[in-house]
């Protein structure tokens, strides 16, 4: 909830956001903001949601299928390959 709208300057209550992004977000809530963006992708919300209720397992699971592989036709041995990626709760 935006401070303006009674929430707390406290961790959970912060939103990790560049200057840009915090300054068009203003005093809209992190979703409301976040789903009019063209970043917007569905599973990563749930994911946010998920580790925003504490359900990090969950929150991880749902990053591991909203981060696409890449698709097989880049896969030639020519190519540089991406990293795989790993992702643990803190």
């Amino acid at each position: 909830m935006p401070r303006c709208r009674g929430g707390l300057s406290v961790t959970e209550n912060c939103v990790p956001a560049c200057l840009a992004c915090n300054g068009h977000k203003s005093d809209a809530d992190a979703f409301d903001w976040y789903r009019r963006q063209r970043f917007y992708d569905p599973r990563r919300a749930m994911a946010i949601r998920a580790w925003m209720d504490g359900d990090l397992r969950l929150a991880i699971r749902l990053l591991q299928w909203a981060t696409p592989e890449p698709a097989a036709a880049t896969q030639s041995s020519d190519l540089p390959q991406r990293p795989a990626m790993t992702l643990q709760a803190a």
